[in-house]
Formats: C-alpha cells, sequence, structure tokens
C-alpha cells in the first residue's frame, strides 16, 4: 500500500513557546507557536506515571478508562493539543481524509528538535474528538533532523535475524530459554517458508556478539535482535544494555559503546531492542538513548522499548513484527500491525505504545526482497533519484531558514551520491561561507557583549573581510575598536595611577577625553591625580612634605600582592580593580590614633582609627568621593567615634588620659583596637566587647575557625573583626547613582548575607543578586559577580577553593575560584536558611523548610536527606565529617550520621534550636534556643552549661573559637556585642552612650545559667 506522509517538526522553544511546522501530504504546509500547557520538566513528571500504568493495564480487562489510565490518556491529549496548534487539527483531517479517499495508509513523521521534548512518549497522542489513540492506526515514526537516508538493501531471502539474550547473575531472572523458544515458536512458520533465520550468539558477553556479528559471505546479518535488561545510567546520560561479564556479573554496555560494536556491518539495517528503558533519552541530548545513538551511527532503523514489557506482549510483538516484514511491508507499517496485534490479544492493555520506531528512511524500506534484476534496477534507480530530490529539497529548507549543520549535512550527501546533481555543489559552497560568517559574528556580538573587546575587534574584522556588508558588522567593528582603544586608555590610567606618575595620568585622561568626553575620568582618577600634583607643588612652595595619599604607600608598593591568587574570576561577572583607596577614612597600616572631638551618633562603627591627614582625606571625599561618588547623605564617610569614658576607677587614676590621649606614648598594639571591651578577660579575644553601634544589622557569620567574625547591615556595608573587637575591615558596595531618590533607596539596601575563608582572609558580601568578595587585609574590592536572583547564603569550602551561592528561588552555583568557572548548578527546590561545608570539601549540607539535605558540589548529587518533612533552621559538620547536627523549628537539636542518614543522638530538652556549631574537637557542641545558649556533651548528650539571656538580648550566631572558649554574636536595642558563652558571674553596668545623665546607673542585661555555674574548659 501506498504511504502518505504528513510530517511534524517541533522547533526551538522560546518566551512564546515552541514554533511547530506541519506538512500534508499535498504539500499544503502551516506553522504557529504552540505554548505548552504545563512546563517541559511538569510534563517529563506525568510522562514518569506511565510506566506503572502501562503494566497495570496488561493485568486486567476493563470496559472504561481506569484511575491507572487516566494519567496516560491524560498525557496523550496534552501532546496531541501541543502538536497540533492552530489549524493544524484542520490539516491533520484532511489527511486523514484524502488517505481514506485514495485507500493509502497515512504515516506521521515525527522530528522533534527541542532534547527537553524529545523523551516524551509522543506514541500515547489521544485525538479527543476522534475519542481514541492514534498511534494503533496511523504509523508514528521518529525521523532524525536531515539525516542522510540509507537506500533499501537487495536481500534474497531469508531475512537473517541474530539473537542475543543476556541475563546477569545479578539482575531479576529472565526466563531466557522460554523467551527463545517463544520467539522460535512465533516465527516457526516464516523459518519453515525460508523467509527468516534465526540465529543466536554464543554466550552473554561484548565479545561473544562482536564474534557472532563477523559471520561474512551469504550469511550476513541483517537484523540484531537483543533480549535482556535494559537502563539508563544518569552520571553518563546515556542508555545502556545489561550484557553479562566474564564472571557473569553485570557488564553495562553504554549506547555509544554498542554503535563501535555494530559498525562496520553494512548488511546491518535493523536494532530490535527487547528491554526496558532503550528508548530513554536524557533532557539535554535526544541521542542519548540507545536507539538514538544507533540512528546518529548510520543505522537505517531502531526499534526500542521506552518502557518494561510483559513477555506476552514482547512475544506477540516478535511474531507480527517480523512476518510484516517477511511479507516485504515497510516497517513502519510492520510496526502498526504489531502494535495492533498487542491490542487485540490483550485487550485493554496500553503495553501497544511502548514500542518507540526510530528511522531514517523516509518510505520506511529496509529490504528489498524482490528477485527480478531488471526490476530492481528499474527501481533503484527511481528510488535513487527520489533519495536525491528528497536531500536537496530538505538542505534548500535548511538554508532558507539558517539551519547550517542541517543544510550541510544534506547538500554533501548530495554531493557524495551524485557531485553533477543541479547545483549541489555550489549549494554546499555557499552554506559553509554563510555558517562561518555567522559563527564569526556571533562570536564578536558575544564578545562584545561581555566586554572582551579585543576578541571582538577579531572576530568582527575576520566577516568585514569576508563580507564588508554583512548584517550591521561594520558598524559593530567601529564601536568595538573604541572600546577596546577606551579599555586600554583607562588601564594605563590605572597603572600610572598606581605608581604615582601624576602628570602622566593627565596626559592619558586628555587623550581618553578626546575619544570619550564622557568617560573622561574614570573612577576620579584622574581628578585625583591633578590634586596630588597641585599638593606636590605647594609643598615645594612651603618647604614641607606630605605623605601620599595612594594605598599603603611604598611600603606597599614593595609587598607581595597576598591576593593576587585569591581573586576570583567568574565568566559572565565584571571585573573590578581593587579601589585607589581603602573604602573607610583612616584605615591604614599605621598604628591607631584616635582622633579627639569626632562626635559618635547611630551608624558609626566601633573602634574605627582616623589615619594620618584625615583632613585632607576628608576633603578629598567631599570632592571626587569614593570610586568617583558624590558625597551624599546615604553614602556619607564614617568617623572614627569618640572614646567613651572608662569606668570611675580608672578615670580618677588617669584623669588627664581620659581627656587627652596621647597615642604616640601608648601605641595600641592593633591598628583598630576596639575601646567597648567589658574588664574582665584574660588577654587578647578573651572579653566581651561591642562590635558596633550601627543599628539593622543583617547577616552574621563566623570564620571556620571562629578566629574572626563578619557583620553585614543595612547600607550595604559589612565590617570584619577579631575576637578582641579589633576592626579588621569596614567595605561598602557602591551605588550607581541616578537620582536623589534612586541613591537612598540603594543605599539603605541591606546586606543579605555574608561569608569568611576558613583563613579569615577574604570576605564575600550579597546585597540582592550582586556578590562582591573582598581582600580584608587591603579593604579592596577584588570581584564583582551578578546573579539572576538575590543571594540569600554564602559558604566557603574549607580550602577556600569553591564557593556556594544560594538564591531566593533555590538555585545554588558552585564557583572555582581557582580555575575561575561554574563548576557545578544544583537545584535545591527552596531556599536554604544556611549551609555549611564538610571537612573534605566535597559535600554540603543546606538547611530549610524541607529538612537538611547533603550534596556533593562536585557532581551536583544529593547524598542525602536528613530529618526529610521537618524545618531545619540550621546544620553543620563535624570536624571528621561523620556526623551532621541539625537544629530544628519544631524537632529540637539532633546529631546525625552523614552515611546513612541515621539518627545517632538526640538532645532532650531542646525545642526550636536556631543555631548549631562543632568544637574543632567534635566534642562538644553549641545551641541556641530562644533566650538560651547550651554546650553539650557530642558522645553523652549531657548538657554542660546553659545559659539564659534576657529579652533584651537576641542571639544571632554562636562559634567556638581557636582558644576553644566559646562565643557568642548578640545584640541588643542598642549595639552589638561579641559575648563569652561560658563564664560566671553578673555583668556589671551598662555602658553610658549620653555623657550624663539616661542610663548610666542602669545594670547590663544579666544572663543566668540554669543548672550553675558551668565552664566549658
Amino acid at each position: 500500500m501506498k504511504v502518505l506522509n504528513f510530517q511534524v517538526e517541533i522547533g526551538a522553544g522560546g518566551p512564546q513557546g515552541y514554533e511547530v511546522t506541519l506538512r500534508g501530504p499535498d504539500g499544503a504546509e502551516t506553522a504557529a507557536l504552540s505554548r505548552l500547557p504545563l512546563r517541559p520538566d511538569e510534563l517529563r513528571r506525568l510522562a514518569a506515571r506511565v510506566p506503572d500504568a502501562v503494566l497495570s493495564s496488561s493485568a486486567q480487562l476493563r470496559r472504561t478508562v481506569s484511575a491507572e489510565e487516566r494519567p496516560v490518556q491524560e498525557l496523550g491529549r496534552l501532546l496531541f493539543d501541543a502538536l497540533l496548534p492552530g489549524e493544524g487539527r484542520a490539516l491533520f483531517a484532511a489527511a486523514r481524509h484524502r488517505a481514506a479517499q485514495e485507500e493509502r495508509q497515512l504515516r506521521m513523521v515525527l522530528r522533534v528538535r527541542p532534547p527537553e521534548l524529545a523523551g516524551l512518549p509522543w506514541e500515547f497522542l489521544y485525538d479527543d474528538g476522534q475519542g481514541s489513540y492514534v498511534c494503533p492506526t496511523t504509523p508514528l515514526v521518529r525521523h532524525p533532523q536531515v539525516a542522510a537516508p540509507q537506500r533499501p538493501l537487495r536481500v534474497a531471502p531469508p531475512l537473517r535475524v541474530l539473537c542475543m539474550a543476556a541475563r546477569p547473575d545479578d539482575l531479576e531472572p529472565l526466563a531466557l530459554s522460554t523467551e527463545r523458544q517463544r520467539l522460535h515458536s512465533a516465527l516457526a512458520g516464516l523459518e519453515q517458508e525460508g523467509l527468516i533465520e534465526l540465529g543466536w550468539t554464543a554466550g552473554e558477553t561484548w565479545r561473544d556478539l562482536r564474534t557472532a556479528l563477523r559471520r561474512t559471505g551469504e550469511g550476513q546479518w541483517h537484523v540484531f535482535h537483543f533480549i535482556g535488561h535494559g537502563g539508563f545510567d544518569a552520571s553518563a546520560q546515556e542508555g545502556t544494555l545489561a550484557l553479562a561479564d566474564e564472571e557473569g556479573g553485570t557488564y553495562h554496555l553504554g549506547a555509544e559503546n554498542l554503535t563501535m560494536v555494530l559498525e562496520g556491518m553494512p548488511s546491518l539495517r535493523l536494532v530490535v531492542l527487547n528491554a526496558c528503558e532503550t528508548g530513554r533519552s536524557s533532557a539535554l541530548d535526544p541521542f542519548s538513548s540507545v536507539a538514538g545513538a544507533l540512528m546518529r551511527r548510520g543505522v537505517p532503523a531502531a526499534l526500542a522499548m521506552q518502557f518494561p514489557i510483559s513477555d506476552r506482549a514482547a512475544v506477540e510483538f516478535s511474531r507480527t513484527f517480523y512476518e510484516g516484514l517477511a511479507h516485504r511491508l515497510p516497517v513502519d507499517a510492520a510496526v502498526t500491525e504489531a502494535r495492533q496485534a498487542i491490542r487485540l490479544t490483550l485487550p485493554g492493555t496500553l503495553e501497544w505504545g511502548t514500542p518507540v520506531l526510530y528511522m531514517r528512511s523516509l518510505d520506511g524500506l529496509l529490504f528489498d526482497l524482490r528477485d527480478s534484476p531488471k526490476a530492481e534496477a528499474r527501481e533503484q534507480a527511481q528510488a535513487d533519484g527520489r533519495e536525491l530530490h528528497d536531500l536537496y529539497v530538505q538542505g534548500l529548507a535548511a538554508l532558507y531558514t539558517r539551519r547550517w549543520d542541517d543544510a550541510v549535512a544534506a547538500f554533501r550527501a548530495v554531493v557524495a551520491q551524485d557531485g553533477t546533481y543541479k547545483d549541489s555543489r555550489a549549494r554546499l559552497a555557499e552554506v559553509l561561507r554563510s555558517r562561518r560568517l555567522e559563527a564569526l559574528f556571533a562570536a564578536g556580538t558575544g564578545a562584545a557583549e561581555f566586554g572582551h573587546w579585543a576578541a571582538a575587534v577579531e572576530h568582527l574584522e575576520a566577516v568585514v573581510a569576508a563580507e564588508p556588508g554583512y548584517r550591521d558588522a561594520g558598524r559593530r567593528l567601529e564601536e568595538a575598536r573604541q572600546q577596546l582603544a577606551r579599555t586600554a586608555l583607562r588601564a594605563e590610567i590605572a597603572d600610572l595611577h598606581s605608581a604615582g606618575q601624576w602628570e602622566a595620568v593627565l596626559a592619558v585622561g586628555e587623550r581618553l577625553a578626546r575619544l570619550s568626553p564622557q568617560d573622561a575620568d574614570p573612577d576620579g582618577l584622574v581628578t585625583r591625580a591633578a590634586r596630588e600634583l597641585g599638593a606636590v607643588a605647594s609643598d615645594r612652595e612651603t618647604g614641607e612634605e606630605k605623605p601620599s595619599t595612594r594605598q599603603g604607600g611604598e611600603d606597599e608598593a614593595q609587598a607581595p600582592d597576598v591576593d593576587a591568587q585569591a581573586t576570583v574570576v567568574m565568566p559572565g561577572s565584571v571585573r573590578v580593580e581593587p579601589p585607589d583607596r581603602n573604602l573607610v577614612p583612616g584605615v591604614g597600616d599605621e598604628p591607631a590614633r584616635w582622633v579627639h572631638g569626632f562626635e559618635s551618633g547611630p551608624g558609626q562603627v566601633r573602634g574605627a582609627p582616623a589615619p594620618p591627614g584625615a583632613g585632607r582625606a576628608e576633603d578629598s571625599r567631599r570632592a571626587g568621593g569614593v570610586r568617583g561618588e558624590p558625597d551624599t547623605k546615604p553614602d556619607e564617610p564614617v568617623r572614627a567615634p569618640q572614646p567613651q569614658p572608662q569606668p570611675q576607677a580608672q578615670s580618677q587614676q588617669h584623669p588627664q588620659s581620659q581627656q587627652h590621649p596621647q597615642p604616640q606614648q601608648q601605641p595600641h598594639p592593633h591598628p583598630h583596637q576596639n575601646p567597648q571591651a567589658v574588664p574582665g578577660g584574660s588577654g587578647p579575644g578573651a572579653q566581651d566587647v561591642v562590635l558596633s553601634e550601627w543599628p539593622h544589622p543583617t547577616a552574621y557569620a563566623f570564620s571556620r575557625d571562629g578566629s574572626r567574625v563578619a557583620v553585614g547591615y543595612e547600607g550595604r556595608r559589612a565590617v570584619v573583626a577579631d575576637l578582641g573587637g579589633n576592626l579588621l575591615a569596614h567595605v561598602r558596595h557602591p551605588v550607581a547613582w541616578q537620582s536623589a531618590f534612586a541613591a537612598a533607596k540603594r543605599a539603605g539596601a541591606p546586606v543579605t548575607s555574608v561569608a569568611l575563608t576558613p583563613d579569615g582572609n577574604h570576605l564575600a558580601t550579597a546585597v540582592g543578586p550582586v556578590v562582591r568578595i573582598w581582600s580584608v587585609a587591603r579593604e579592596a574590592e577584588l570581584q564583582q559577580l551578578k546573579f539572576d536572583d538575590e543571594i540569600r547564603a554564602m559558604v566557603f569550602s574549607p580550602s577556600g577553593h569553591r564557593v556556594v551561592f544560594a538564591t531566593a528561588s533555590g538555585t545554588a552555583y558552585v564557583w572555582n575560584t581557582r580555575t575561575a568557572s561554574t563548576q557545578v548548578r544544583m537545584d535545591l527546590g527552596t531556599c536554604p536558611y544556611r549551609m555549611s561545608c564538610a571537612p573534605g570539601g566535597f559535600r554540603l549540607v543546606t538547611a530549610g523548610p524541607d529538612g537538611a539535605r547533603v550534596w556533593n558540589i562536585a557532581s551536583g548529587e544529593r547524598l542525602a536527606e536528613i530529618a526529610s518533612g521537618t524545618e531545619v533552621l540550621d546544620a553543620a559538620f563535624s570536624p571528621d565529617g561523620t556526623t551532621l547536627a541539625t537544629g530544628g523549628a519544631d524537632s529540637g537539636a539532633g546529631i546525625f550520621d552523614t552515611r546513612s542518614g541515621a539518627e545517632v543522638l538526640r538532645l532532650t530538652g531542646t525545642g526550636s534550636v536556631s543555631r548549631v556549631a562543632y568544637d574543632r574537637e567534635g566534642a562538644r557542641l553549641l545551641t541556641v534556643v530562644g533566650l538560651t545558649v547550651c554546650t553539650w556533651d557530642t558522645t553523652t548528650g549531657e548538657a554542660l552549661a546553659r545559659h539564659r539571656y534576657t529579652p533584651d538580648w537576641f542571639v544571632h550566631a554562636v562559634a567556638f573559637g581557636p582558644d576553644r572558649r566559646a562565643r557568642a554574636l548578640a545584640r541588643t536595642r542598642d549595639a552589638l556585642w561579641l559575648r563569652r558563652v561560658g563564664d560566671g558571674g553578673r555583668d556589671a553596668h551598662w555602658p553610658s552612650r549620653t555623657g550624663g545623665g539616661g542610663r548610666d546607673d542602669a545594670p547590663w542585661p544579666s544572663r543566668t545559667d540554669d543548672e550553675g555555674e558551668v565552664s566549658h574548659d
């Protein structure tokens, strides 16, 4: 019977949907955008319910639609509607009507380009108008994209089928002997007629398969039929066949390796895979299934199973299918008859939709069993002419739709068969040239988007040289050349400024002003150079010598760049050079000198020292600001506070030092020594200290060893301090100033997350979707990264070579700071509250509303779920990585084994635990429950100490320091404190903030020990 083709092609998707092109058998064509009713991932989840429904349908006889079949029918209806949008239904109905009038078979040829849609079970298309599935009556063929079809193989009967049955000892047993007997029985009539010859491999290994395929001469095989287990390797993202190894265990033969074994067999025209999931592909590569890989390597047709299939259905399918082939039916017609046979033999079953046919031949003829040599020659010539015409037309279609790879494949196939056919050689040359130009143009415009101007110029010059009028390449090339020149001049200005060559800076600035007047003063460097040059001239006139305002002076210029290897460079990010000056006035490398007379007010950092020449630094900021920003209210520089009065006893002992401190005579041991320390400490870092009196802290983090703490605030600011309260760094995200209102709004944005490297030398801060990485020692910005969503959590790996960013939408990015690349993108499902890395650096735990989850950050794989279904507020690995502590909103605190996920210890008496932290030996655990900080023995579960704060306090973070003492980062209404946990006794008094009256006599908020005074040590 003649066949009419109804061709359906699903193109690439976009914001408006997927482009669907339909071609009827009479040449009528329509195209429309199809918007899927569900997202591709939702369709895949619905499709995941199909295998169980198919298997269960074979075990029962139904007169109505069962509950198991409903998801299959619903999926089929959705796929049918998506496949025939707009006028598509009318075109398909007209094709059906014409096929019925002409008594011809209508065949649907499906070409699915998007990988995320190729793996859906299109064989279950359900026509709601007809009230029936499409496939049992209309053959559906999955056709690869512009593949060069192969001509039918002239075969003298019998059709030779090589069979292989594999049953590894460690997999579910299969009745292979019964399967072989059933297949022989089903094809016995065809064997007796001399139409089919069955052969079997001697064993179940790949060596046995290769040996059997080597048969030469007239006895070469035409079909390979496999019976056994199949699967899909998620890590390799390809389908597999389960063969046996030399010891009888499982050997997973991947799709690519199977095609390698079958290569070099020109007589092989068909591969039949009677194994489950051999038709399943990944969402990224439609050719990753076993059948898809065979098609890519040139096998004319492959028949696979996308779901498990019962023995009865498999035998009935094989019997009817091979009978149709032996009687010269096209392979797709034979598959349709086999589907009907399954449905008639097993009433009510859905297993007829399990087989998936992939075919390269447009007419479905794989074998030519005719015996007349003249007829063979005549029909072969006609087939060759049709084949060349079809290839040529497909090449033209790909050419005019700018699908260059498809066009190249089509025209190369035409030239290979007949180099004189029409203008195929000229067309091939035209396509190759167009493909090269488009690739160069795309590379040039892409490089320009990311500011890689040298690469943009190189690619666009090649385009213009080949075709001067190509699109707008000439205009883009000129823009790229100008940007390259600007970039080079800006880099020269930065280098000359860092070297103190002020006159040269001004000279280059003049050249940049001529080239780009709107960008004549990058980062205010030219203005600063002019100011420095004027200051030098003034000094020469007066005979005075003033210190340089360049960052760090000459000593720093001679010091090695400790941050050179730590700079993180990531694709898609914006490179930000370190600023010319520290972001905080007065933070230099000299001992701290307190400036008398500055008033302390809200929003000021305790312990910020003033630098030498502080007055000129202030003048500089009023004139140009940090990074060229205006001196406006939201970003007003932070001034050092006035020293607070010490307790009365010290004031009486040193009355003059309280009024006029002499820093030169009594220098501080640290550059940023915090004066607000609670007496009674036992050395550096042993005291309770005020970190700051800024309002509205928003983010908190300790370094891994607990030696440093980072705090983020509203106003895009963050600070880093040590355990003695010494301010090590104060940084601020700059604002892109536009209007006064917009500036004020952006300036008040909060820091949403902070993280420190394990050694505390680098700081990461997030403001909305923007992340900046800073050098703590230099207070210099090293890198700026921008994501698609707000960053809510960050953590560095123990080595500092990886950093994980988690967005509000539940997506995590793992950046490798050594290779400067995105290593892994993970879908966490929900936004985590907090994250922690295991000591080895390859495992990550996320704490969130659905529990704690352990991930492999090298592969993105989820390894385990801890406390699933409960809200987990915090989680931390033990120092050896064998256990994991969690704090739950309702479930309290628990310790779990990281390998098995089993609970090892439940800490009794805990309520809603907001924070957990191990000591460096893993012997003790800190928990925060409301106002109570508790220390536990991780072996016995015994509470070693409890400390309850009054309602004036709120505890944000806890950690054990290098001295093995526990500390809490706690806040009152007026200040943020770093407090010792484990000291007994009562606090003494409130510090005075008003200078007289107010709350001078009020006590500090007390903390009590529920179980008496218990020391951590």
